[in-house]
């Protein structure tokens, strides 16, 4: 069970997810329940009706696409994902739906796509939570001396057959895209912190994607 140390949100929190069209990029809706993800960390109560609030689907211009990244597979660090999927809510503050810190990045994948490992490490939680995460699994790594932990949320039930203690490499698989926990559309809600802080896993994983490349 993993605990709520790093908790998606606390007990008055909740996730708000309701997909109806949005304008994307070129001006044309965009249903995809995945790209409306909504998730307050915050443990200030939500007034029912802000989690009933229609919520458009977001969309960012990145080359005429939602935004997204590229995955360099032959790297020690690489994104969750070997391939590029579309990113949804970031990393940082939010006043809609609902004002408070989203301190994950959510991507967009189809449910059943195949979530890896960020880098060689170590299971340190895996399996059903208490926190609204879901079926998530949390890892701890090494790179570049600093001390860090990644944390895979909503996930499918019994995606994996880790165990605590287990040793992991990068690019191996740690679940499967879900919608457990409470999420309404298959996302991957994705926790790094560096040194025991939460940070945006973005410029992290572009850097030492980057970086870590033979």
């Amino acid at each position: 069970m993993i605990a709520s140390a790093s908790a998606i949100l606390c007990a008055s929190g909740l996730v708000l997810t309701i997909a109806l069209p949005g304008t994307g990029a070129a001006g044309e809706d965009d249903w995809s329940a995945a790209s409306v993800q909504r998730l307050s960390s915050t443990g200030s109560p939500i007034p029912a009706g802000a989690a009933l609030e229609a919520l458009g689907a977001v969309s960012a211009e990145a080359t005429g696409a939602r935004q997204t990244f590229v995955n360099r597979t032959d790297a020690a660090v690489q994104f969750p994902f070997a391939g590029a999927q579309p990113l949804t809510d970031g990393f940082g503050p939010r006043s809609y739906p609902v004002a408070g810190f989203h301190d994950a990045q959510d991507f967009a994948a189809p449910a059943g796509t195949i979530v890896q490992a960020i880098a060689d490490g170590e299971v340190i939680e895996t399996g059903e939570t208490t926190d609204g995460c879901g079926y998530g699994v949390l890892l701890s790594h090494e790179i570049d001396e600093l001390e860090i932990t990644s944390r895979y949320c909503h996930m499918q039930t019994d995606s994996n057959d880790l165990a605590e203690g287990d040793l992991v490499s990068v690019g191996d698989t740690v679940g499967t895209v879900g919608a457990t926990g409470i999420a309404f559309g298959a996302h991957l809600h994705f926790v790094l912190t560096v040194d025991g802080e939460a940070v945006d896993p973005m410029p992290f994983l572009s850097e030492y994607n980057r970086k870590t490349r033979p």
